[in-house]
């Protein structure tokens, strides 16, 4: 779902920035951003009704309001879709209403409608999406009512999909409102560089406030994971509950150093698991750390824009060339280029980054079954264990399966390891030349950026 949310909100924020002609046909056009708004919450309510009459219980239940919450998000990106392309509602904005001259102002307003039907659809599906996953989850944390449970999605699904972006474009428009400088062309990519690097140290700080979280209590359980992070030498600041209101299960890790690096395990987690199957999956998490795989992540994330800010000086004739090959075809560049930025880190992050993801997660899933370099077999039976009940037993959907590997490829994997020590060396072996690969592009680049 969070990768559906930042397609949108990439989309809309790279419309927002367009400039042209005062469009004609307001009233049509807002007309059409209402309908596009509602469609995706009156869907919601038509699936609630049609659910709550079959009477579902159980894993049926669930499954039928996977495939509902699916095709709800399907839906929505058709309407989004709609807003920018038909109703374009950035330009109106911006070029109609002239508030693109406000920092921040322009970019909120366009988010509104874009956002709203999130909000409006977790409102539908609140009950017949909460209490199964609670009773499923036995977490105990599912007082607040519907209120609390927009915010706790709001914050989980929006907040890091939101303040990064947001973030840059304040600084950015902010300090040319100041009149610092002229922030066009290469200044904005300079810019951007320790803008990036500012908010990726400062991100597990922005994790513990956008989320609900409250340090573990001391006991048995957090000495144990204390120790499982210290053996596999990666200590954390802090080791958090993460509160979801029973309707997330899972375990994260976030930051680069000690002082603002935080182990974050859901309540579900804790309610469902028992503490040796914790340890497995903290033991994961730690393996993370251990076989450096954050900064691998963003080093990947971050070199196409290294790859960008080498080559633009080589190749100043690129937007010429884009404008008169869609001009042969017929196709308005106009129209068309504010999205070719969201729409190739789109591809790039799904292609690219979800398949080195995917790999990364089975070197954890290796290093958490690991002990003085060697398999132990209690160990991994702990970890499948842990892995059967947090993915439920079942094949999960394809759409799924984009920065984790499936149930299935992951117990394959792990049995494959254990069997054949050669299949775990091969693994670390290539995976290690593409970490060098990685190095050889980012000297590439340096070499570039150089000579220019």
């Amino acid at each position: 779902m969070q990768l559906a949310i930042l397609t949108a909100v990439l989309a809309a924020l790279a419309a927002s920035q367009g400039s042209a002609a005062p469009l004609s046909g307001v009233g049509w056009r807002l007309a059409v951003l209402g309908g596009a708004v509602l469609a995706a919450p009156l869907a919601a309510l038509v699936s609630l009704r049609h659910v709550a009459r079959r009477h579902l219980e159980g894993a049926e239940q669930q499954r039928v309001l996977e495939r509902i919450h699916f095709g709800l998000i399907g839906l929505w990106l058709l309407a989004v879709a709609v807003m920018l392309g038909l109703a374009e509602w950035p330009r109106l904005v911006r070029v109609n209403w002239r508030l693109d001259r406000w920092p921040l102002v322009d970019e909120i307003l366009v988010l509104v409608p874009v956002l709203a039907p999130l909000f409006l659809i977790w409102a539908a599906l609140y009950r017949l999406e909460s209490e199964p996953t609670q009773a499923r989850n036995r977490a105990g944390d599912a007082r607040g009512g519907v209120g609390r449970y927009l915010w706790l999605q709001a914050r989980h699904y929006l907040g890091l999909v939101l303040v990064p972006p947001l973030a840059m474009i304040a600084v950015c428009e902010s300090l040319g409102a100041l009149g610092v400088g002229s922030l066009s062309g290469d200044l904005v990519w300079w810019l951007a560089i320790p803008l990036l690097i500012t908010m990726l140290a400062l991100l597990p700080l922005a994790l513990r406030s956008l989320w609900q979280t409250t340090p573990l209590a001391a006991g048995e359980l957090r000495a144990l994971l204390e120790a499982a992070c210290a053996a596999k030498g990666c200590r954390v600041q802090e080791i958090l509950v993460w509160h979801t209101q029973g309707t997330v299960a899972n375990a994260a890790v976030t930051g680069l150093v000690r002082p603002l690096r935080y182990m974050l395990l859901t309540d579900a987690l804790l309610a469902w698991l028992p503490p040796r199957e914790i340890v497995a999956v903290v033991r994961h998490e730690a393996a993370h750390l251990a076989r450096w795989h954050l900064p691998q992540r963003v080093a990947l994330v971050a070199l196409p824009l290294a790859m960008w800010m080498a080559a633009k000086p080589w190749c100043g004739g690129l937007g010429a060339t884009c404008a008169g090959a869609c001009a042969a075809w017929g196709v308005p560049w106009e129209a068309l280029s504010p999205y070719a930025l969201p729409l190739g880190m789109l591809v790039y992050a799904v292609v690219v980054v979800g398949w080195y993801s995917r790999l990364l997660e089975h070197d954890a899933d290796l290093e958490a079954c690991l002990a003085d370099g060697r398999f132990e077999p209690l160990a991994a039976d702990d970890f499948r264990r842990a892995l059967v009940r947090l993915c439920g037993g079942r094949r999960e959907p394809r759409w799924l399966a984009w920065l984790h590997p499936s149930l299935e490829q992951r117990l394959a994997f792990l049995q494959r390891a254990e069997e054949l020590p050669a299949v775990a060396n091969g693994f670390r072996r290539r995976l290690g030349a593409l970490v060098a690969g990685m190095g050889l592009a980012y000297a590439v680049c340096a070499v570039l950026a150089c000579a220019a």
